[in-house]
């Protein structure tokens, strides 16, 4: 059972390391909030999200509602959709206006990182701040990027806030000081609303593994420095040896039981649940259902079909073998948050 849905506040966030579960926890919740009759928005932050393969339905950077559930909509904040529809409100006023070469510089001084970056965190605090969202929707799901991602974008609010206050005549990547006294405004009320525990909670997801609940603790402690205490934990993919003669199952029991006993004090002090690791693949609404159901809820495992394609080297020595025989050669490590990249790199 999800306890975070019992009383869940307007906005609520889901947070952690890559790979520990935060978009089946957030989508879940989204999901078992407007089965209860609840207006629900389902947002991504991340750049690589994967929400519409876990909703099995296209997501995109319009809101539009989900058609396999009533009451629930979805949208997926893109950076670069953002920057461009910036860049047009700022430029497409002056074109005809002014000298081609004029509009020129215009587009490219608006087309940096910081552009971009900024582009979408006004998107960001539009959700939190905007009185037509917030009448249509009761809840707003917020499914974001790790860890890292998030807390720069926790950050920004208050940070852009104080730097319009302090450069009233200067410029930025967003254009003119002098002209931004509305994202003032809405910065500074989504300051007000993530810092409010009657407003905004925020879920940090992890696993039962120490680094990951270091991690976690590092999030934690950051999130109260920004004036966001409204915390909760869940240790999600819980490992229980249904066979204790099995020493591997044995072992990730056990491995499991010592990072929880041992996690840092900020967390055990938090509001905590443990969600058990599932034997299915958690896409589709009625899969995302059993992440909520007082019982087990089994689904047939069905092999996936194959891709075809080359075949790769049987392990990691041979793929070495290769390149040590050439003599030369890159090795380009990739794949979803959490499954290893790291370690094999």
């Amino acid at each position: 059972m999800l306890h975070v849905i019992e009383h869940p506040t307007p906005y609520l966030f889901f947070t952690g390391k890559g790979g520990v579960g935060k978009t089946s926890l957030a989508t879940a919740t989204a999901v078992a909030l407007a089965e209860r009759g609840r207006r629900v928005l389902l947002v991504s932050t991340d750049p690589a999200s994967n929400l519409g393969q876990v909703l099995e339905c296209d997501v995109s950077d319009t809101i539009t509602p989900v058609a396999a559930m009533p009451n629930l909509s979805s949208v997926n904040i893109d950076p670069e959709a953002a920057a461009s529809a910036y860049r047009e409100r700022v430029v497409g006023p002056v074109r005809g206006a002014l000298p081609d070469d004029a509009v020129r510089q215009m587009v490219e001084q608006l087309s940096g990182a910081c552009t971009t970056e900024i582009a979408a965190f006004d998107e960001f605090t539009k959700l939190l701040t905007d009185e037509d969202i917030a009448a249509a929707y009761d809840h707003i799901v917020f499914d974001t990027a790790p860890t890292g991602h998030t807390l720069r974008l926790l950050q920004l609010p208050a940070a852009w806030s104080s730097f319009i206050d302090e450069n009233p005549e200067g410029a930025s990547c967003l254009g003119p000081m002098s002209g931004l006294e509305a994202q003032r405004t809405q910065y500074a009320a989504a300051v007000r609303s993530l810092s409010d525990a009657a407003v905004t909670t925020l879920v940090l997801v992890s696993r039962p593994e120490r680094s990951a609940l270091e991690e976690a603790a590092r999030t934690s402690t950051e999130l109260s420095a920004l004036g966001i205490d409204s915390q909760r934990l869940i240790i999600n993919g819980v490992f229980e040896a249904h066979d204790p003669s099995d020493p591997l199952a044995a072992a990730l029991e056990r491995r499991g039981e010592e990072a929880m006993r041992d996690m840092p004090a900020i967390l055990a002090a938090l509001p905590q649940e443990r969600q058990p690791l599932r034997a299915h693949n958690l896409v589709g609404v009625a899969a995302l259902r059993s992440l909520v159901a007082d019982e087990a809820v089994v689904f047939p495992l069905t092999p996936d079909a194959g891709t075809g394609g080359e075949s790769l080297p049987d392990s990691v020595s041979a793929l070495l073998d290769d390149v040590a025989t050439a003599g030369h050669g890159m090795i380009m490590v990739m794949g979803k948050g959490g499954v290893g990249k790291t370690t094999i790199a």
